[in-house]
């Protein structure tokens, strides 16, 4: 339990908890279930810049009820999904496990980190699954405090070393560990170790007893009668430390469209991946305590953050104070800035803005009743006509700007 405790308080940037690093498991092989297809995206620079202080403030939200994961508004409480939050690491390794990606584009809500030389994915799954999902791989230091707000996630992953598998197992994740005694994974399309699949509804099966139930609420969104409004745009660039993204507007799809090193991602099981909304969260990423060679993405505190929705985008900072907190977003005046219900991308950009644009989070046991006052940010601001100065790789092309179009 105590460190559990440590995970929820944990104190940011200058704390880390212990873990990182491969160590993906040998598993017997079974059937393959899942076709092969290929993909690969563009490339990246920049949009952005300063400005002082920014107030943050924790919103009202409206009473519609929504699904938690995706803000999709039903008729009673009835109608709410019962069941855990399932959170399945997918690598992302362009030559051996992108052709067979199989989950993404039906998942809530996708993470995406970087890792030693790459990126992976850490698919929240909730009000659907995928049959199967995968290919799945091992988990790192950064996945406890990034996925403990959704209320002990069961979580898939291959495996990893000594330090990762301690710090999971005392976590306030579910660990469904193929090494440790998860069930339902086989061998399936492609080579080890990036062969490794399970389906969601076998996952789900594996749900505790005792466990406490559905995820809580993760973002605000627009009221029924309101859009998601911002500066309007067709398509933005990004460089996660060399791999290249890109999300493009389709406006028949009303979401954006993914591809990868230059071409369109694509989830063999699911179709075309899009997602409603795009979060391009700012964070730092030292090393891990536990392994060196690991970045350590600090999603505790708080940072510039690009919200795309509705083919327009908005920015401003990102804040959480707490591990099992959820991911607070608000603009240059403070104010929430709510999403476009649907699924949503999280794509964690490694800051290279340096010091100044991300912060520690604050410590509520310093607060009667651990109710934290409003903040103030004293950090540059992003500004949108200045991309020289932004705090990550990324470039925008606005709708109104013709010369920007098709990066």
């Amino acid at each position: 339990m105590y460190h559990k405790l440590v995970a929820a308080m944990s104190v940011l940037a200058f704390t880390a908890a212990a873990c990182s690093g491969g160590d993906d498991a040998v598993v017997p092989a079974v059937e393959p279930t899942v076709p092969e297809t290929t993909t690969t995206s563009s490339t990246t620079t920049t949009t952005t810049t300063e400005a002082p202080e920014t107030t943050t403030t924790v919103v009202d939200e409206d009473d519609s009820i929504r699904q938690p994961l995706t803000g999709e508004i039903v008729d009673s409480e009835d109608d709410l999904i019962d069941r855990a939050a399932l959170v399945v690491k997918i690598d992302n390794n362009d030559a051996s496990a992108r052709r067979n990606h199989s989950g993404l584009a039906v998942a809530d809500i996708v993470f995406e980190e970087i890792v030693e030389g790459d990126t992976r994915f850490a698919a929240v799954f909730h009000s659907q699954g995928s049959e199967p999902v995968g290919p799945i791989r091992s988990g790192r230091e950064q996945d406890v405090d990034m996925l403990s707000a959704f209320n002990s996630p069961l979580f898939a992953w291959s495996g990893g070393n000594p330090g990762v598998t301690r710090l999971i197992a005392d976590s306030f994740l579910t660990d469904l560990n193929v090494q440790r005694g998860g069930e339902g994974y086989f061998r399936g399309p492609g080579s080890a170790p990036h062969d490794l699949y399970n389906t969601t509804e076998a996952l789900w099966a594996q749900t505790p007893e005792d466990h406490p139930g559905p995820p809580a609420r993760q973002f605000s969104y627009v009221a029924p009668d309101e859009e998601f409004e911002g500066e309007p745009v067709n398509a933005f660039d990004l460089s996660l430390d060399g791999k290249s993204v890109r999300w493009e507007w389709d406006a028949d799809a009303e979401a954006f469209a993914r591809f990868q090193r230059g071409t369109r991602h694509v989830d063999v099981v699911n179709g075309d991946i899009f997602s409603t909304n795009v979060i391009v969260m700012v964070v730092d990423y030292p090393p891990s305590t536990i392994d060196r060679n690991s970045p350590d993405a600090q999603t505790l505190g708080s940072g510039p953050v690009y919200v795309f929705s509705n083919g327009q985008v908005v920015v401003g900072r990102w804040e959480r104070n707490l591990a099992v907190g959820p991911i607070k977003l608000v603009d240059a005046d403070g104010e929430a800035i709510p999403l476009t219900p649907g699924n949503t991308w999280i794509e964690l950009a490694e800051n290279t803005g340096g010091d100044a644009f991300t912060g520690p989070p604050v410590d509520p046991t310093a607060f009667e009743d651990g109710e934290t006052p409003p903040t103030t940010v004293e950090a540059p601001r992003i500004v949108l006509d200045e991309p020289e100065l932004a705090p990550t790789p990324i470039l925008i092309a606005f709708a109104d700007d013709s010369s920007s179009g098709d990066g």
